[in-house]
């Protein structure tokens, strides 16, 4: 019987409501890559943040298939998606834990 080494994905993807206001995404350092729109989202900017530090934004109205390259940002604290109260829409967060300078 052979014997497979199987790795574990390197990149996580999560969807994030924004009518749900403020969301962490990971509580912990990450490297982001990109953000995709899923659904397009109402006339709101929506910010990145790394803990309440914006560090990139979504633009307004943005329409579904837009897509957002973070050039694996090193984000220290956390991943936050910290839209407006009356934002509406579902993007696709990508990213991978990053672990003392390590990611995975």
């Amino acid at each position: 019987m052979a014997q497979y080494a199987v790795t574990a994905p390197e990149w996580i993807y999560a969807q994030v409501d924004l009518s749900d206001n403020s969301t962490t995404v990971y509580n912990g350092p990450v490297l982001l890559r990109s953000v995709i729109v899923t659904t397009a989202t109402s006339a709101h900017v929506c910010p990145i943040q790394d803990n309440t530090t914006a560090v990139a934004a979504l633009p307004a109205s943005a329409a579904a298939g837009t897509v957002v390259q973070c050039g694996d940002m090193i984000l220290a604290t956390s991943l936050v998606v910290d839209p407006n109260d009356a934002a509406t829409g579902i993007i696709t967060v990508v990213y991978k834990p990053n672990h003392d300078g390590l990611a995975g």
